[in-house]
């Protein structure tokens, strides 16, 4: 404290420290006795009492000689190590020299070399990018090849119908193309699937257009609604036209059996009539199938995700139905008219009465649709049969033309009644006329044996009639009693002109006739009142009794406008005729 004291005097000069003190003899510098361990020990001297202090010199003695004879024992001991210190300090100082200068020539040169590098590196980047997409190529090359290999498994699939996998292709690439819509490579593989997919929609559309039964349609109409393209109503509006091109193609098969036949007329009825059993039969098959696997398909197994009305499906179905209902029916009306012969309408109708009552079951009951078209087609083939018997009946009394009038084969005498009652052509008894009206109305009068001619025209037109019996429409009583009544005046016109002209002879008919004429004359009398007082009356009394089973007075069978009118000529000539006799005796 009293040196502390003494150094803040001002004015008086001030102590020195110790390493200065020391310093100042001589015997260390100064920078020695001021370095840490010296000061330390410095310090160290200071706080010693002054008994340990003069002891000091002594233990620094022993420690000297302690440390001079360790040292002394550590050179002789260690040195070799001394020696290879020595020489490894010697050799690193040259390799610290040689590296001191090739350091500085390799900094010299490090412009250069960047400079360089940066050259190739620029020169390179093409060459290193190329190589990197190579190696990530190299890297994901089995992923890289799943992925281009996509559009040639989805068309392997396709040709070995295959749809599921198919499917699942095409939404695997679908779903890469969503995860990576500016990969144009992933962009390119969706196109191609796609179009692979279009294939497939094509494939699957055309199965509904083929044979095929219901588990192939289904299973096809199952993968297009995987693939939800089409809704369902236009899904099923595909699957019915589908069915509906392949029905056409089958029915257009049995168009053969119609060809060929043309001019024989026998021939072409029975050909068309194997024509239309055909084609009902096919008809009804494969309607029949398509109205069933279409209520299968879409009415009874519809996914219940589908938001399609029933009414319009239904609706769908009902078009279709009526569209080639339609078409049977146009065809009826079309083809019935070459079938004339009754007994195959009666079975080509039993075989549509069958087909109705099997479409009854699904709610497609036609049989009231059949009823005018056959109408129709028996009144055509009666009244052509009618009238083909008055055309026979009418060519039989026409003169010939290459035959001159006075040829004695065509007097009437020689054709129109038989040989063995020429002298004498038989006439109705009252008896006779009795029993015309009361016997059996599909017996024929026997006096008719007598007219060849007219045997035959009976003959023709109860052909007709027995051929109405199998399929006798009530509506056509009306209408085919008055084409009967038609035909019968026909006849009865074409007799009455062959007395009016007598072609057998060329006088002029103001001249009293010759005997020889008188006989003829006789001869059509009698025929021509066999024919209006037998003929007729038969005939009339056979299509109302004998096929309708209706009696004559319960009905409304006056003679038609034709018939009354012929009827009346008939009497006027004979009036004449025999006027002409009653002045010429």
């Amino acid at each position: 404290m009293t040196d502390a004291l003494v150094a803040s005097i001002p004015g008086e000069p001030e102590i020195p420290t110790l390493p200065e003190l020391l310093a100042s003899t001589g015997t260390l510098p100064l920078s020695v006795l001021s370095s840490p361990d010296t000061s330390a020990y410095l310090s160290h001297l200071t706080t010693l009492p002054l008994s340990e202090l003069t002891s000091q010199p002594a233990e620094l003695s022993s420690s000297s000689a302690q440390l001079t004879n360790a040292l002394t024992t550590l050179c002789y001991t260690s040195y070799p190590t001394f020696l290879s210190i020595h020489s490894s300090t010697s050799a690193l100082s040259s390799s610290l020299s040689a590296f001191s200068s090739s350091l500085d020539a390799l900094i010299s040169s490090l412009p250069s070399l960047e400079s360089s590098a940066q050259s190739f590196a620029e020169d390179t980047r093409s060459i290193q990018k190329d190589r990197r997409k190579a190696a990530l190529v190299l890297e994901h090359h089995d992923k890289l090849h799943d992925v281009l290999s996509l559009p040639t498994l989805l068309d392997s699939c396709v040709r070995n119908h295959t749809y599921n996998e198919a499917l699942l292709l095409a939404q695997h690439a679908a779903g890469l193309a969503a995860r990576f819509p500016e990969n144009a490579l992933v962009q390119s593989v969706k196109a191609e699937c796609d179009a692979r997919v279009q294939a497939m929609l094509g494939q699957l559309l055309r199965m509904l257009s083929e044979q095929a039964k219901l588990p192939a349609l289904f299973r096809a109409v199952g993968f297009l609604r995987k693939m939800d393209v089409l809704d369902e109503p236009e899904l099923a509006l595909a699957f019915l036209t589908g069915r509906g091109v392949y029905l056409d193609g089958l029915l257009k098969t049995v168009e053969v059996e119609k060809k060929g036949v043309e001019g024989d007329k026998e021939r072409e009825k029975e050909a068309y009539a194997r024509y239309l059993k055909k084609y009902v039969d096919l008809w009804r098959e494969c309607v029949y199938d398509v109205v069933t696997q279409y209520t299968t398909i879409f009415l009874e197994r519809a996914p219940s995700t589908s938001r399609a009305a029933p009414t319009q499906l239904h609706m769908l179905l009902t078009t279709f139905t009526g569209l080639h209902l339609q078409r049977l029916l146009a065809l009826l009306r079309e083809t019935l008219p070459h079938i004339p012969d009754p007994s195959l309408l009666t079975s080509l109708l039993t075989q549509l009465t069958y087909c109705a009552n099997s479409f009854a079951r699904v709610g497609m009951d036609f049989k009231g649709l059949l009823a005018p078209i056959f109408i129709d087609a028996v009144r055509m083939g009666v009244q052509n049969e009618l009238e083909g018997a008055a055309d026979g009946w009418c060519d039989a009394l026409k003169p010939s033309t290459s035959y001159k009038f006075k040829t004695a084969s065509k007097r009437p005498s020689r054709f129109i009644v038989a040989a063995a009652a020429a002298l004498s052509p038989p006439l109705p008894t009252d008896t006779q006329l009795q029993a015309l009206s009361s016997g059996p109305p599909n017996v024929p009068p026997p006096i008719l044996v007598s007219y060849p001619p007219l045997a035959t025209y009976t003959n023709a037109i109860l052909t007709a009639l027995n051929g109405l019996r199998l399929l006798a429409p009530v509506e056509l009583l009306d209408d085919l009693l008055r084409a009967l009544d038609a035909s019968l005046a026909r006849g009865l016109g074409t007799l009455l002109s062959l007395a009016r002209d007598r072609p057998w002879t060329s006088e002029p008919k103001y001249m009293p006739v010759e005997d020889e004429d008188q006989k003829e004359i006789e001869t059509l009398k009698s025929a021509g009142t066999v024919y209006v007082k037998v003929f007729v009356p038969f005939l009339r009394r056979a299509l109302v009794e004998g096929v309708y089973g209706v009696k004559m007075g319960e009905v409304d069978v006056s003679p038609g406008e034709d018939l009354h009118t012929a009827l009346k000529e008939w009497e006027g000539w004979r009036a004449d005729v025999d006027g002409e006799t009653t002045e010429g005796q």
